[in-house]
């Protein structure tokens, strides 16, 4: 556990499973989804218990501030693992404070203890802060390849 100007940064545990779904519910509205509690508590819990992704969380005050989870996957050209930031949320109150660069730093050092390639993320265009964020850290625009995406169709 690191403690960084009264933040505790670690790993989230089943006990962080409410507070985490609260947190979790308000990331997907933000991104213009319905809010349902009971499926993140469920998605939350399953990727806990299966140990699927890296939740790692920000707590100060009494409660969590934010999250990130990290999606393990596997470079093959590397032969090393490679990981996907797939979610990274700060309270409202407490964004523009450094939480988010102080997650991203816990992320990054956990990806460089556990023999890591780096890490890659999507964002929207529009997202300028998150975006200034990512790249004042150093993540880099991929220019070199391009981005195809499959999904199941849908039934008519």
């Amino acid at each position: 556990m690191q403690k960084e100007n009264s933040i505790s940064l670690r790993i989230a545990s089943r006990s962080d499973l409410e507070e985490l779904s609260e947190l979790f519910d308000l990331y997907r509205k933000f991104y213009g989804f319905t809010s349902n509690l009971a499926g993140a508590k469920k998605f939350l819990e399953d990727r806990l218990l299966h140990k699927d992704s890296v939740l790692i969380v920000a707590e100060g005050g009494g409660g969590l501030l934010g999250f990130a989870q990290l999606y393990p996957i596997f470079s093959s050209l590397s032969l090393k693992r490679d990981y996907i930031l797939n979610d990274l949320y700060i309270r409202e109150t407490e964004r523009r404070k450094g939480t988010a660069k102080k997650i991203l730093k816990e992320v990054a050092n956990h990806i460089i203890e556990h023999g890591g390639k780096g890490m890659g993320l999507e964002t929207h265009p529009d997202n300028r802060h998150a975006r200034h964020l990512y790249e004042r850290f150093g993540f880099k625009l991929e220019e070199e390849f391009l981005h195809y995406y499959w999904a199941v169709p849908k039934e008519k």
